[in-house]
């Protein structure tokens, strides 16, 4: 047999031999020390392969003979080489702390907490001041509850601290992603989101740690519900308002283990450099974070003693000011960021103290260099000095962040070492840089453009769409806190030519949660600016993004200001895109009322020669009739979309947005003639509509033109051909992971394969 595994699974063989032993899981459970509600786990395969000390004490529990012990450890370890369940790089957590010390009451706490019989998953919010080690706590019990239950271990920073933290609805992207969902499969609404990560969770537990909490609402989404899981919340808050929760205050190290820690970090926690570590760590006030940096500072001093740093800081402490008045603990974490800043080079400095104006909670090289006028390189090289002496902290392959306590201390240190002017002057250089590189960015969606600027030679690569796109998503908490930045400062054009091109992108990320105050901050800039245009404008993008979070009567109120704006302006495009919007905000729940805005901006786009308003407007036009009941008129409408539609403007990304255009249109005219019996006319249209998808790629509509084809030829009896497009319609949304249309389609394709 050699190292050959037995054709069966660990779950099989650990039921069958505590069968064979006549064995309740409490007894087994007595017996081992493993508690019954992991051994049920285990025999329900909620872990395919356990860890190698939860098996030999099972294996000890048992009685096994050393055969029945081997095979039993061969199984586990084939369960222990499962693959990952999400894509690499999702809710992956921090690396592991190799010199963690203490916290064994913690430790054993959790373990208890998690180990308890309950139908819902374990939820611990553990509490307590920043720098205290929430994070680092969590994350190593969660690798240790991850590994005694066989589970997988996820981690979400949900950012409470930032202005502006991790959105719910994203947070669950993340770990639907990270459960291996694809994006077709993700529902568009928190609930539903929520709701399929319980169900997801319940199936196959695992340890999440959500950390950085803000508040009881941000968390209440994320946690999971039945089954055998582990939820651990870290947050600065006591987050009173959650219920059927265990909480677990973390407090600052213990006198002995704050002096381990940091003879752990030095490497020589008993030779001559020991003396003065118990008055060091008492000057760090038992935070771990403070305790790391100076511990850092002392390990890369070798001639210093623990007794000379602790002079050293305590000197420190005295001429230094307090970042937060009244908390002690924080005047102690000043002193300890305070050592380690004056170790670095002057160049360092600089770029310390002028990352305080970074809007977003992390960054990139690329803008660090903006803040110090030098070359990517060079800027690297001082990011990696700040990370080496732990003012920075790496949030992924190429970026860096604050804690949140050192950016207070680097904000202190702008302050003093930069005269007004020269903070004014970089704060408005790294805004227009974030502002040009977005709009660089978004250049790309808007068809008049359809790329870069030719001219773009900046290290932010934008060469191709998705660049461009992953660059605005990933970055999107700065450049639009530079937007903020600008609206702040009054700097009101750049405000209004940043929205003016980013709501192009709007299309690409309609889920992002901040479009409505982009275009209020940028509708106010243009009011500011006496630019009646601009203003409307930018309220009939402020209409779309206020329909979208289902206020319909406002985005109407908006569009129609807009609308009235323009009016006086002489701005005839500005009309009709005002009224088009106020007629999509009611298209779904007063479709009258939308065919009556849409009749009133057909004219006005005709007059203004708008190509896109033109060909929409017809487009919505006709699909409005439709819905009144009016199939012939709707017809009339489309054709003439269409028509527009094959004569796009040339250059730029026109026939893209032509090709969309065109497809939508020819399915809607379907649709019209299939409600007057016209079939063969029907019949044509989808196959247009499914060909100018299939050469555009959108595989999804093209699937769901060939669902609705094969509904018609269905209808008319030609089984054999619907059978052929339905195929061809799962084909293409297996392609893209529509898993609900995918089994619509083999539903169909059962109907129309019953013999007649």
């Amino acid at each position: 047999m050699g190292d050959e595994i037995p054709e069966t699974t660990f779950a099989a063989e650990l039921r069958r031999l505590r069968q064979r032993g006549q064995l309740t899981l409490e007894a087994l459970a007595d017996a081992s020390g493993v508690s019954a509600r992991n051994i049920g786990g285990l025999e329900r395969g909620h872990s395919l392969g356990p860890q190698r000390r939860t098996v030999t004490a099972l294996a000890d529990g048992l009685g096994l003979e050393e055969a029945d012990r081997d095979r039993l450890e061969r199984l586990a370890e084939a369960g222990r080489a499962r693959p990952v369940s999400g894509p690499p790089g999702w809710c992956v957590p921090p690396r592991q702390v190799p010199d963690f010390t203490g916290r064994e009451f913690e430790l054993a706490r959790l373990a208890d907490l998690a180990s308890d019989s309950r139908p819902a998953a374990s939820v611990v919010v553990l509490s307590g001041p920043g720098g205290v080690g929430k994070t680092t706590l969590a994350v190593a019990a969660g690798r240790r509850l991850a590994d005694a239950g066989g589970f997988e271990l996820f981690y979400v920073d949900l950012r409470g601290m930032d202005a502006v933290p991790l959105d719910p609805a994203t947070a669950l992207f993340r770990l639907l992603k990270a459960l291996g969902v694809g994006n077709r499969e993700i529902p568009d609404d928190v609930v539903a989101r929520s709701g399929q990560l319980r169900a997801l969770l319940e199936e196959r537990p695992a340890v999440v740690v959500l950390d950085n909490a803000r508040d009881e609402e941000q968390v209440r989404p994320l946690l999971p519900g039945a089954g055998s899981g582990v939820a651990l919340v870290t947050s600065r808050r006591l987050l009173t308002g959650l219920e059927g929760v265990e909480r677990l205050p973390v407090p600052v190290l213990e006198p002995e283990a704050a002096r381990g820690l940091l003879g752990s970090i030095i490497g020589d926690p008993d030779g001559p450099r020991s003396d003065g570590l118990t008055d060091l760590a008492a000057l760090c006030g038992g935070l771990p974070l403070a305790l790391r940096i100076i511990g850092n500072r002392l390990a890369t001093r070798p001639a210093w003693t623990a007794r000379e740093l602790a002079d050293r800081l305590a000197d420190s402490e005295r001429r230094l000011g307090r970042i937060h008045a009244g908390d002690p603990q924080i005047t102690q974490i000043t002193a300890a960021f305070s050592m380690s800043y004056d170790q670095l080079s002057p160049a360092a400095q600089r770029l310390c103290r002028r990352l305080a104006l970074v809007p977003g909670p992390d960054f990139t090289a690329a803008l660090a260099s903006v803040l110090i006028g030098a070359s990517l390189y060079d800027a690297e090289d001082l990011l990696d000095e700040l990370h080496e002496l732990g003012l920075l902290a790496q949030a992924g392959e190429d970026r860096f962040g604050f804690h949140d306590l050192i950016r207070l201390f680097a904000g202190e240190r702008f302050v003093a070492e930069e005269s007004p002017t020269e903070r004014i002057a970089l704060t408005r250089a790294l805004t227009e840089w974030l502002l040009a590189v977005a709009m660089a960015a978004a250049s790309w969606f808007d068809p008049a453009c359809g790329a870069a600027p030719p001219d773009w030679r900046h290290p932010v690569d934008l060469s191709t769409a998705e660049a461009a796109e992953a660059w605005l998503r990933t970055e999107s908490d700065n450049w639009f806190g530079a937007v903020r930045v600008a609206a702040e400062q009054g700097w009101d054009r750049m405000v209004v030519d940043a929205a003016d091109v980013l709501h192009w992108f709007s299309n690409q990320w309609l889920l992002w949660p901040h479009w409505h105050e982009l275009f209020t901050l940028a509708s106010a800039a243009a009011e500011r600016m006496g630019d009646p245009v601009a203003r409307a404008t930018q309220l009939y993008n402020l209409s779309w993004a206020t329909a979208q979070r289902g206020e319909t009567e406002q985005a109407v109120a908006t569009a129609l200001n807009a609308v009235r704006i323009a009016e006086q302006a002489g701005a005839v495009r500005q009309q009709a895109w005002g009224l088009h919007y106020a007629a999509r905000a009611v298209t779904m729940t007063d479709p009258a009322a939308a065919l009556a805005y849409n009749q009133r901006a057909e004219p006005l786009f005709a007059q203004a020669e708008d190509w896109t308003g033109q060909t929409t407007v017809l487009t919505s036009v006709g699909i409005t009739l439709a819905a009144l009941g009016q199939p012939h008129e709707a017809i009339e409408k489309l054709r003439a979309a269409l028509e527009i539609a094959r004569r796009p403007p040339p250059g730029g990304a026109w026939q893209t947005i032509a090709d969309v255009l065109l497809t939508s249109g020819n399915y809607h005219l379907a649709a019209a003639y299939e409600a007057i019996d016209e079939y063969e006319h029907a019949d044509g249209a989808y196959r247009l509509a499914a060909a100018n998808a299939d050469r555009i790629g959108m595989k999804l509509h093209q699937g769901r033109v060939e669902i609705r084809l094969a509904l018609l030829l269905k209808k008319q009896g030609r089984l054999d051909e619907a059978v052929a497009v339905l195929e061809a319609a799962r084909a293409h949304f297996q392609e893209v992971e529509a898993v609900a249309e995918a089994a619509e389609a083999d539903e169909l394709l059962e109907q129309c394969r019953v013999p007649q």
